[in-house]
């Protein structure tokens, strides 16, 4: 057993997986298919020319035909980590980059990946989790599907809000998971086999058929005071990939999957940093503020030597739902010091994708105002009132 700050600040190389299949972008995405459907991975290492990144089971549900596309069109250049890397700096560099997982890389050689789930594996074997209730780290809402709906919408879903599952409900309660991995096994199936990993697939227009059809049927589950340790263990030991909290008549209360599992890793990290303050968001929403925080503050720190005098970064995060429970994001973002600020705002449907754009926005504004920054006059605030966003 380790606790959790040893395991946190040890090298990665004792929880790399190794048996990890490596393309170039010039094969099909057929012969990646039929490699992670072999070995039962989400994700395969693709190199070329001293690049390294990843193709993932989600990439692949945007790919109708694999026998005629590349791998060059879907795969993302990522970077890699040495093995020497401790586990709270590649937690952070996922939850920075919103990646699932990294290659790694020891004297110019592919050693393996390590992704969220060997980092959630490794926390087993933390007691300090042992007495961490999960409701702790679940996120909410959590969106969901009846079990009469089609498996195009999922996909859709899944491609349109950056995920893998979604919680399949009958009556409101909990009655199975459909994953990204069934909908691609299931819809760009292998027919024929010549060597190993080498597939054909097969179109399938329009992902026909209904969730109930192709669902797990036997999602996991906890309680909302169920400890965090088991519920790893249980991930780790039923190889799922996400956990569905529920209360007692199997109403959904919440969902875990491997990045919200990063958070007490990532709580552990205490630097001197540029503050970034963001109201909006819940607790719950920890992986979403904190990849924020990381990106926002990377933006901001390639700017100081121009604008030396920035102070703090306030975020503000409105929602509205004007599509049934689904909200819409608006975020603005005001980079203060004593004599500019710069502003940028960015909207939609995706949190993550919002955050994305918002950075995007804000870093063509710091840049552009290299040599005329905007000036703006101190305001005063009336007493009782905060100057904050």
């Amino acid at each position: 057993m380790k606790t959790l700050k040893e395991l946190a600040f040890s090298e990665i190389r004792d929880i790399v997986h190794r048996h990890v299949s490596i393309f170039t972008p010039d094969v099909m995405v057929s012969r990646v298919l039929g490699e992670l459907k072999l070995n039962g991975r989400y994700e395969a290492v693709i190199r070329s020319d001293g690049k390294v990144g990843l193709i993932t089971i989600r990439d692949l549900l945007d790919v109708d035909q694999p026998t005629q596309i590349k791998v060059e069109r879907v795969w993302k250049i990522t970077g890699h980590v040495s093995p020497a890397a401790t586990v709270i700096d590649v937690a952070e560099m996922m939850v920075r980059n919103n990646v699932r997982a990294m290659p790694v890389v020891e004297n110019g050689a592919v050693l393996g990946c390590i992704s969220q789930v060997e980092v959630n594996d490794a926390l087993c074997e933390v007691d300090d989790l042992s007495n961490v209730p999960v409701k702790g780290l679940m996120r909410i809402p959590v969106i969901s599907l009846e079990v009469s709906e089609k498996i195009a919408l999922a996909r859709r879903m899944m491609l349109e809000r950056g995920f893998s599952h979604i919680p399949v409900i009958e009556y409101n309660r909990l009655v199975g998971m459909v994953t990204a991995e069934e909908i691609v096994h299931n819809f760009i199936t292998p027919i024929e086999k010549t060597t190993t990993g080498d597939v054909v697939g097969r179109r399938v227009d329009r992902f026909p058929g209904l969730v109930g059809g192709i669902m797990d049927l036997h999602p996991l589950t906890a309680e909302s005071d169920t400890s965090v340790r088991q519920v790893v263990c249980s991930l780790r030991d039923q190889r799922k990939s996400a956990c569905v909290v529920i209360d007692k008549s199997r109403a959904i209360l919440g969902i875990v999957t491997p990045r919200e599992l990063m958070a007490p890793i990532l709580g552990l990290r205490i630097r001197e940093e540029l503050p970034v303050y963001i109201r909006g968001l819940s607790d719950e929403e920890f992986y979403e503020r904190s990849s924020a925080e990381e990106k926002v503050r990377r933006v901001v720190q390639r700017s100081l030597k121009m604008h030396p005098h920035i102070q703090e970064v306030q975020i503000k995060i409105d929602r509205s739902h004007t599509q049934g429970k689904r909200p819409r994001y608006e975020a603005t973002a005001r980079v203060l010091s004593p004599e500019e600020q710069f502003i940028a705002e960015a909207a939609g449907w995706d949190l993550l994708t919002v955050f994305e754009s918002l950075c995007e926005r804000l870093d063509r504004e710091l840049m552009g105002a290299k040599h005329e920054p905007k000036k703006i006059r101190a305001r005063r605030t009336s007493p009782g009132t905060s100057g904050g966003v």
